[in-house]
């Protein structure tokens, strides 16, 4: 099956320049480098399993993390068997990509904006509600890191690095959940995710780890 194509927005100048944002230890700046593929057409697939169900990949079993994300594991391009909780899909994989695969059951992943520069932090967030047009900001900055992201989708940017920011979730204006002290590292990838129903939405950050 086709993959949907993961939204990149464009780089922030205002996070580059503002002040406000606190740099990381220059011992941690490097840490978290995307690993090299074992094949130069390898892809990365992971898949997000909230209720915990085993995850098989390829034939291989991966447990999902708090986040019910579970690690990128490497891929080849063609035909991958993913099972989650005894649903089955095969997904169709190209070259030289990340994949996420947020709703098993309808086996097409989104493709995620994932850049491996070593100079810049790659920021992945999914709204994972119901909501239309929810947006990701980065108070310090006074500015929209990704915009408009619809329901079970996602959007992308590359972000100058090393930084730590705090992140609001906002919908028409209202913010609906925070999360803080995020660290953006150079060479490496953060996913923010924003999940629930109403009354009960929040915002986890975790960086990106590979099997």
């Amino acid at each position: 099956m086709n993959s949907r194509s993961f939204r990149k927005d464009l780089p922030i100048l205002a996070l580059a320049a503002t002040g406000a944002l606190s740099a990381l230890p220059a011992a941690a700046q490097d840490e978290g480098l995307y690993p090299e593929p074992s094949a130069p057409d390898a892809s990365f697939l992971r898949v997000y399993a909230p209720g915990g169900d085993r995850v098989t990949i390829a034939g291989g079993s991966h447990v999902p993390g708090k986040s019910g994300l579970t690690s990128y594991v490497e891929i080849a391009p063609g035909e991958v068997p993913v099972e989650v909780g005894g649903t089955e899909t095969v997904i169709e994989a190209g070259p030289n990509l990340h994949y996420s695969l947020l709703a098993p059951e309808e086996g097409t992943p989104e493709t995620d904006a994932v850049t491996g520069s070593p100079a810049q932090g790659d920021l992945v967030f999914y709204n994972l509600t119901e909501l239309e047009g929810v947006d990701l900001y980065v108070p310090s900055a006074e500015a929209t890191a990704v915009g408009g992201v619809g329901p079970m989708s996602g959007a992308g940017v590359a972000l100058n690095a090393p930084l730590t920011l705090t992140f609001e979730v906002r919908h028409e204006g209202e913010t609906l959940a925070v999360v803080e002290g995020v660290e953006m590292r150079r060479g490496g990838g953060t996913t923010v995710l924003f999940a629930g129903g109403s009354g009960n939405r929040t915002a986890t950050a975790e960086a990106n780890t590979y099997e």
